[in-house]
């Protein structure tokens, strides 16, 4: 990956940080009216789908000059309902072993 391309990367995770803040309200707000009843989808899943939507929204758009085409190939983003969530939790990430540790 070049100089370039990882600038590129480097602000698409900085603005997709700064978007966040007015993303996860909007989505919440958007599952709650719409999302939870209308397709009967998790609050995960609809923020998943907007958060992928964002980032390719990103590296596809104002920053796509920056990336190399084949550091910025995506897939389909699925339908809200197929997404399958991440799920993250303060212990269980895997990254440390306490035990290990000690």
């Amino acid at each position: 990956m070049n100089v370039l391309s990882q600038t590129g990367w480097f602000l698409v995770v900085l603005v997709r940080g700064l978007l966040l803040w007015v993303l996860i309200p909007f989505a919440f707000l958007a599952w709650l009216l719409v999302h939870s009843w209308a397709q009967r989808v998790s609050r995960r899943q609809a923020l998943c789908w907007y958060d992928g939507h964002l980032t390719r929204g990103l590296a596809n758009g104002p920053f796509r000059l920056m990336i190399a085409p084949e550091h910025r190939h995506f897939g389909r983003i699925p339908r809200m309902a197929a997404v399958e969530p991440r799920k993250t939790s303060l212990f269980g990430m895997g990254a440390i072993d306490l035990v290990q540790v000690v």
